[in-house]
């Protein structure tokens, strides 16, 4: 009987330790599956200047006086600045080049500290050789991590900033960009601390 009693004790060890690395893989392997967007940038950006694919638009490329502007502190991504609705204006926007993505991707992921304000979190697409922005919206709460996660299909096509009802989901693959856009109806100053931007299978 006691043989018996070590053989099962064994058995019931073999078993999990065998399921305990069935877990670590499909740990390993949803890791594997997450693609992050790096957010160093070796210095401030001002309208329509590239320093490690970050590009700022502001709203001046259509007369307006919002000026935005980034920078790295304690590797956060940091953008920031003041959107004005003079001239016509009443909006700044960040763009950067992700890695390659592959038709898995499902979803993007982003952890931020924001102000308290209204951003767009967006991604510029190639559809039938036009150029699109596809957008979704997320509310900031004052100096609070938040994580918020969006599947692609949640996210709006747009061109020129006229909604586009007609455009096919976005793909993952037609992404040549991905960013944030603060727009307003009165001038203000806003900041946004990103921590990651992740895009998931």
């Amino acid at each position: 009987m006691q043989l018996w009693n070590l053989l099962l004790a064994a058995l019931v060890t073999i078993i999990s330790l065998s399921s305990l690395a069935v877990n670590l893989n499909e740990v390993q392997n949803m890791k594997s599956n997450t693609i992050s967007v790096a957010l160093d940038n070796e210095q401030p950006l001002n309208d329509w200047q590239v320093t490690n694919d970050w590009q700022v638009t502001n709203d001046g490329v259509m007369g307006g006086l919002s000026l935005g502007y980034t920078q790295i502190e304690n590797e956060t991504f940091i953008f920031s600045g003041n959107v004005s609705i003079e001239n016509n204006g009443g909006f700044t926007s960040v763009f950067k080049k992700p890695p390659k993505l592959s038709d898995d991707i499902e979803s993007i992921d982003i952890r931020v500290i924001g102000d308290g304000k209204l951003y767009q979190l967006r991604v510029r697409t190639q559809v039938m050789g036009y150029e699109l922005a596809y957008k979704v919206d997320f509310l900031t709460h004052p100096n609070t991590l938040e994580t918020h996660s969006f599947d692609l299909a949640d996210f709006k096509a747009s061109f020129r900033g006229r909604n586009i009802d007609s455009a096919p989901t976005l793909k993952a693959t037609s992404i040549s960009h991905v960013g944030f856009l603060v727009a307003a109806k009165q001038t203000q100053n806003f900041s946004l601390a990103v921590h990651s931007i992740e895009f998931t299978e």
